[in-house]
């Protein structure tokens, strides 16, 4: 019996080309099924049957990586056109939009918005819209600026709670025993030791996460619009902050 020719290269299935465009579609690929946790250079080039040198000819390092796939996700947020009737309400939806894509679409990704400035087209495209409805909203130029920031930081903390909650514990009651304990908590803290708790512990985890989510959204928005911002702070003082 004759051995089985060897089969021949071209009837293998050819691998998609390697692109910019291609990585970063295989990124955020595998921060939708598996996490940022799995995330790496090495993990990437497996996932395009390639090996991580090949990578480094469209993406310089890890850290370019990264700016590319959060840009990319946040890529993924619609943005309104903005309506000044409707202003509130539309920042609202987008940055509930902004906060469900980083904890629900791409668990983790939130960690790679706070470890740098995003300023990417798409990142710019949505700030944009938000300095736009704040605007409707009659913001002072100084606020509006401001907001770019505490807007998104805001958005970016309770994405990246929300996604350490899924991620360090599996119990999909988790949340309810957690407001249990601290109720119990709260509820028995000693009124000598603890007065103003004590008074207020029973309202202290008062609303489900989406209606604590809209107050603290509405309280950041309020101050924006009420507080003096011009000249609260200094380049050098904004500086100092960054350094940090």
């Amino acid at each position: 019996m004759s051995a089985p020719s060897p089969r021949s290269r071209r009837a293998r299935p050819a691998k998609a080309a390697l692109s910019r465009e291609a990585i970063v579609d295989a990124g955020l690929a595998i921060l939708r099924k598996e996490g940022i946790d799995a995330l790496s250079m090495r993990r990437v080039a497996q996932a395009l049957d390639t090996g991580p040198a090949s990578l480094y000819v469209y993406v310089a390092n890890r850290d370019e990586l990264h700016t590319l796939l959060f840009d990319a996700a946040i890529g993924t947020i619609a943005v309104e056109q903005t309506d000044p009737k409707r202003w509130r309400e539309q920042l609202h939806g987008l940055v509930t939009r902004m906060t469900q894509m980083m904890s629900e679409e791409y668990p983790g990704i939130a960690i790679l918005g706070m470890a740098t400035i995003p300023t990417g087209d798409n990142a710019l495209r949505v700030t944009e819209s938000m300095m736009s409805l704040l605007r409707a909203g009659g913001a002072s130029d100084q606020a509006i600026a401001y907001a770019a920031d505490l807007l998104s930081m805001y958005a970016t903390a309770i994405a990246y709670e929300q996604s350490l909650h899924s991620t360090l514990f599996d119990d999909p009651d988790f949340e309810q025993s957690e407001i249990a304990r601290v109720m119990q908590r709260f509820s028995a803290v000693p009124a000598d030791a603890y007065p103003t708790m004590a008074s207020v512990g029973a309202l202290m985890t008062r609303g489900d996460g989406h209606e604590r989510f809209a107050l603290g959204l509405d309280i950041i928005i309020n101050g924006l619009l009420s507080t003096p911002t011009e000249g609260r702070l200094s380049a050098q003082a904004w500086g100092e902050t960054l350094r940090r």
